[in-house]
């Protein structure tokens, strides 16, 4: 029995060690290699690698020398730049910056890092890994459509966490209402909804995620300003994850989202918008909307579980709405 006993502990020893050489990578330079060459390899931009290791970009390396390598969602600050250049690099808000890293003026040191809002931190992704699992494949999705009856991989993202444009595609056809509506194929998603798609897929383990509801034309219960009938809403279920958990996560991850949570029903809504917003709605499946008002208490036939799960203390900056999209 000692025996594997000693194998399964250096088992864990690996697993252990290899989860934290991706979560801090490092790289010894070899003769002839530049700041350049070494970016390509990771798929990290030069400016970015040059300011973790405090270089200019066009310094020259020694053989032998360590570098630390940037990870996804991370900018380390250069010589020049500000929170405002910053943000205009990565498509956020000074506010945002602020948020994300806690920052309580706009001064920054070169080499200074920088959490880039809608990214887990290095802590998030070994906690959620622990929980969830850890992604086969990271940036790639596995989708089921319950009304097409089908099953998807895909690569949702690049090394970079970029859309990818064959993805939002393949997600546009994931999203259409059944079978026989591939001529009402509704536009294209946005890449902020692929991106944060694949955030999830990444951070429950890359379980299956069912698509309950994606594009929709305006008609019965839903409104025209539904951001369904624009191909900027996903109604989502995942394998095994209970919604309380797929809803905490979005809320307090994402920015410019909606969130809509249904306690008698069987998925989260997701969307992309300009504003937070939240909603709880009591309806159950094929039954109109039955939003609770900020202040409110539930429905008196609602049972000790189905309180207990709408009662999610979320972030004071993320306002309540009543922009719901009943299914």
């Amino acid at each position: 029995m000692s025996i594997p006993i000693r194998l399964l502990t250096v088992l864990l020893c690996v697993l252990t060690w290899v989860g934290t050489a991706q979560a801090q990578r490092e790289h010894r330079v070899r003769p002839g290699q530049s700041l350049a060459r070494i970016a390509r390899r990771y798929d990290v931009s030069v400016a970015n690698l040059a300011a973790a290791n405090d270089l200019r970009r066009n310094a020259q390396l020694r053989p032998g020398q360590t570098l630390r390598v940037p990870e996804q969602g991370v900018h380390y600050v250069a010589r020049g730049e500000t929170l405002a250049t910053i943000a205009r690099r990565h498509e956020c808000s000074v506010a945002e910056l602020r948020r994300s890293n806690r920052l309580r003026s706009d001064a920054l040191r070169v080499g200074q890092r920088l959490q880039l809002p809608g990214h887990d931190t290095v802590e998030t992704q070994q906690t959620a890994q622990r929980r969830w699992g850890r992604p086969r494949s990271p940036g790639v999705a596995q989708l089921y459509r319950r009304s097409l009856d089908r099953r998807l991989r895909v690569r949702l993202v690049d090394r970079r966490g970029r859309t990818r444009r064959v993805a939002r595609r393949r997600v546009r056809e994931m999203m259409r209402a059944s079978a026989r509506s591939r001529r009402r194929m509704g536009p294209l998603p946005p890449n902020r909804l692929v991106e944060m798609l694949s955030r999830i897929s990444d951070h429950f383990g890359g379980r299956l995620i069912t698509i309950v509801s994606g594009y929709r034309g305006a008609g019965g219960r839903t409104r025209a300003s539904s951001r369904h009938t624009n191909g900027h809403a996903l109604d989502i279920r995942i394998q095994g994850v209970p919604n309380t958990a797929l809803r905490d996560y979005i809320r307090t991850t994402f920015n410019h989202v909606g969130v809509g949570f249904y306690p008698r029903s069987h998925f989260v809504h997701i969307d992309v918008r300009e504003r937070d917003a939240y909603w709880v709605d009591w309806s159950g499946p094929g039954e109109a909307a039955q939003y609770q008002r900020r202040g409110e208490a539930p429905p008196s036939d609602a049972s000790p579980e189905e309180t207990a799960a709408s009662a999610m203390p979320g972030p004071a900056a993320a306002p309540e709405s009543e922009d719901g999209d009943s299914d």
